[in-house]
């Protein structure tokens, strides 16, 4: 039976609430790192044979060009699937005589069967989270929180940026809506997008206008720590939001979230700017506030108007892939990654990229479920060519007469970079003995900073009053 069919056995309820110690043990046991599958590759050579590849060069055929959005794996070489291959062996997983006919063991069977059902249950939760309803609802709550704090404390510190970022805040509550009703209900997510940004540049035009009445008319600021904290908490979710609005918008091809996520990375640079502001406020420089905001206005405005031409275009002129946001980074990594792997291992034509492509990022949605692609149902050939001819362009890559493609020196230091950020996060991953994590002594001076912050509150407030006066 296909590991495919597993799927059949059990309804989304099952899925969704699914609790299970003894499936939980055994992956804990054979993926004692990270204790899951997502992009482990002990897994995806345990599923082929599992699907009836019974020999070590079948399996590494359709290992080699797995395409696997969650793994920060260059590429699967050879040597990569038998390295698995004798794990697999050493822990009873199969059984293989002289590297064919390869079979699982029970205990191989159980671990396949488990980690295609966490993949299952954990993808469905992926998606409710990448869902639009679920991202309409935490922008509406986000918006809410942020809004509320920048006024109040826009107001207390007579800062014009927080000010404008806090009421412009409150006109996203029309864009969400805009989302919600106009591109998702009435599916016109062109003109939602047209609307979506005609806001974010009246917004940028008003901030050009505050600005130059706060450059002629000058008031004193006095920087306070809560402000600060809300100007990190401020980047911190609209970078949040940009990335969940992106994931979403690309996954399904909506343009009016991808806008959203254009609007919600605006944010993220006007508290930027509020911030630089109120740095510069502590040393007397009021003006910066202003200055800062009418550059950061000034850049949306431009970027704005070239989304807009992008928009103008008809429809069989009109590309998507051309409206750029932040969450195409996790595609646009891992895709070049991939093209600079698979011409560095092997001679390949265009044409044969692009089809192992397809195959691997196929087989992967199988196994790997919405790991394999984030949910990008759209990810094909197409966007891995238009990546293919960026790089070309850009030198890393060259295609000779004859077709075939070769890497560039500039493309070769770029293949052995990536090779390094993966063998650092492989020799992470094996766990040798318990160890102390540099990562939570972070997570925690951070808190313990923050919680000293508010304690001391009035002190450093006070000094930093003294300091403007």
């Amino acid at each position: 039976m296909p590991l495919s069919d597993l799927k059949s056995k059990y309804s989304r309820k099952e899925l969704l609430y699914r609790n299970n110690a003894d499936d939980n043990r055994i992956m804990n046991k054979y993926y004692p790192s990270k204790h899951d599958s997502h992009g482990n590759l002990l897994y995806a050579l345990l599923c082929c044979v599992y699907d009836g590849a019974d020999n070590l060069e079948d399996i590494k055929k359709k290992m080699r060009i797995l395409f696997i959005s969650a793994s920060k794996q260059v590429i699967i070489d050879d040597v990569d699937v038998e390295e698995k291959f004798q794990i697999a062996k050493h822990k009873n997983l199969i059984i293989a005589d002289d590297d064919v006919h390869i079979t699982l063991t029970q205990e191989g069977k159980k671990l396949v069967e488990a980690s295609y059902i966490e993949n299952l249950h954990t993808s469905n939760w992926m998606g409710i989270l990448f869902s639009a309803k679920t991202v309409l609802v935490t922008s509406a709550m986000v918006l809410i929180v942020l809004s509320l704090l920048k006024i109040l404390m826009g107001l207390e510190l007579a800062s014009q940026g927080m000010l404008t970022e806090g009421l412009e805040n409150l006109t996203d509550f029309i864009k969400i809506g805009l989302v919600g009703i106009i591109g998702l209900k009435y599916k016109k997510d062109r003109l939602a997008s047209f609307l979506i940004i005609i806001m974010m540049m009246v917004t940028g035009v008003t901030m050009i206008w505050s600005g130059i009445d706060a450059l002629l008319n000058p008031s004193t600021i006095i920087p306070t720590i809560q402000a600060f904290l809300i100007c990190v908490l401020s980047i911190t979710l609209n970078l949040g939001m940009a990335f969940l609005k992106g994931m979403v918008g690309r996954a399904s091809g909506n343009l009016a979230f991808l806008s959203d996520s254009k609007d919600s990375s605006f944010n993220v640079k006007i508290s930027i700017g509020v911030l630089i502001g109120l740095i510069f406020a502590i040393f007397g420089y009021y003006f910066m506030d202003a200055i800062v905001g009418i550059l950061i206005a000034v850049l949306v405005f431009k970027e704005g108007i070239e989304i807009l031409l992008e928009l103008r275009k008809k429809e069989e002129d009109f590309d998507i892939t051309n409206i750029k946001v932040v969450a195409d980074n996790i595609y646009e990594s891992r895709i070049t990654a991939y093209i600079l792997g698979s011409i560095r291992r092997e001679n390949l034509t265009r044409n044969e990229l692009l089809n192992n492509f397809e195959r691997g990022l196929g087989l992967a949605r199988v196994y790997f479920e919405g790991f394999a692609d984030f949910f990008h149902d759209q990810l094909d050939a197409y966007i891995v060519e238009k990546h293919l001819n960026t790089l070309i362009t850009g030198k890393y890559i060259e295609e000779k007469e004859n077709k075939d493609l070769s890497l560039t020196s500039k493309g070769l230091k770029a293949f052995y970079k990536a090779k390094i950020r993966e063998y650092r996060e492989r020799a992470d991953q094996i766990k040798i003995k318990i160890r102390f994590k540099w990562s939570s002594l972070t997570f925690f001076i951070i808190v313990g900073f923050i919680i000293l912050l508010f304690v001391f509150a009035g002190e450093i407030n006070a000094f930093l009053s003294s300091l403007t006066i």
